[in-house]
This record gives structure tokens, sequence and C-alpha cells, in this order.
């Protein structure tokens, strides 16, 4: 069976001036998003003091949870390597610990490409089938590079819009919710081509839960 592995890092983490309080913020973040218990096969872990991990049993909720946090913990910044794979360990449904396999070497693999290049999302999974003359995977981190390098210049309002768009929420919930007028919802959706990233991020999703399939 394969699953998803994700390894987030908080970025310069090391300067950040209240960094206990931050690590509390982070905590509850990601404790909210472990309630969604279908979806993870293994639960957000905080490892390393400025890193988190978790095992995901599809990629339904994968991209939501991404904003999510990148939401909660701004103005500071995260990333996130994805790895598509098998694990050799079995799976701890308590905490994102003690597990290994192609899925963690991947998502690992992923994060340091990140932490090198400065984009914020990367994904890796198996050789494409096809052989090399294809490889899907460079074509999707293209995209994502393109897409860290937008979501890098957003404000706080612009990422809770597209958290709530990735919930299928309407805009005049996201008015209430973030108390801004119906314009100022359209502008940020129209400013950030965020219906074209909800696109993309569904798209990406489903190509996922494909290879999560594939043999």
């Amino acid at each position: 069976m394969k699953y998803i592995a994700l390894i987030g890092d908080i970025v310069s983490s090391k300067q950040l001036t209240k960094r206990d309080a931050f690590q509390k913020d982070l905590a509850t973040s990601l404790g909210t998003l472990s309630e969604r218990k279908p979806k993870l096969a293994s639960p957000y872990t905080i490892t390393l003091g400025d890193e988190f991990q978790a095992v995901y049993k599809s990629a339904d909720n994968l991209f939501l949870d991404i904003f999510s946090i990148l939401a909660d913990i701004y103005p500071t910044e995260a990333r996130f390597g994805v790895g598509v794979g098998e694990l050799t360990t079995p799976i701890n449904p308590k905490q994102a610990l003690g597990m290994d396999g192609p899925a963690f070497h991947r998502a690992r693999e992923s994060i340091n490409g990140l932490k090198k290049s400065g984009y914020l999302i990367g994904l890796q999974g198996e050789p494409p089938a096809q052989g090399p003359e294809f490889d899907h995977w460079k074509l999707l981190n293209h995209l994502l590079n393109f897409v860290s390098h937008k979501v890098g210049a957003w404000e706080k309002n612009r990422l809770r819009i597209m958290r709530g768009l990735l919930q299928e929420q309407s805009v005049s919930e996201l008015e209430r919710e973030l108390g801004v007028s119906n314009v100022a919802v359209y502008k940020n959706i129209n400013a950030g081509a965020l219906d074209e990233l909800r696109g993309l991020c569904h798209e990406i999703t489903r190509l996922l839960n494909r290879e999560l399939k594939r043999p």
C-alpha cells in the first residue's frame, strides 16, 4: 500500500523572536488538522522543533492543509516536501514518528531541494512508467515553483481566502468570516488567480490519488 508522506519545515525558524509562542500556535494549528483522521494515516507531529510531518492515506485534503498552515502561521513561512510511495515500517497512528520507506525518502529529498531553491512546495514520487522522456514530477514541480513565487508575496487574507475556496466556501461566507467587503474578496480572487490555483490543486490531487493506486 502506498502513502503520501509530508515533511514541513519552518522557514528561518531560528530568527523567530517569540519562538515558544510560535511553537504553541503551530501545535494548535497542526492539532486542528489532525482531527480530520479519515484522511490521515498518521497525524501531524512536530519532530525537530522547526520540522513537522504527517502521513496521508489520500491527497484529498493535502493542499487545503498546506494553505491552512500557511494562513495560520503568517507572516512566518513553511516549506512542504511531499513524497508518494510505500512505507517499509508499520504505520504509527498516534504520532508521525518511527516510520521509514520510499515515501519519507522522497519527502526528505523534496524538502532538501526546497531549502536550496527557496520555493515552498515540492512533490516526488515513483519514476514515470513511460520513461525519462516525460517526467510528470518535473512538470508539477515547475508549476508549484511558479505558485510558490506568487504565494510568497501574499497577505494573510489572500491565504485565508485560498483556504476557503479549497473548502468550497462561498464569497459571502468568506466575506463574513474575514470581515471584509464583497469587493475585497473578489479583488483577491482575481489578483491572485485563485480560481485557477484551486483548479490546479484539484488536478494535482487527482494525479496523486492515481499514483497511490498505481501498482
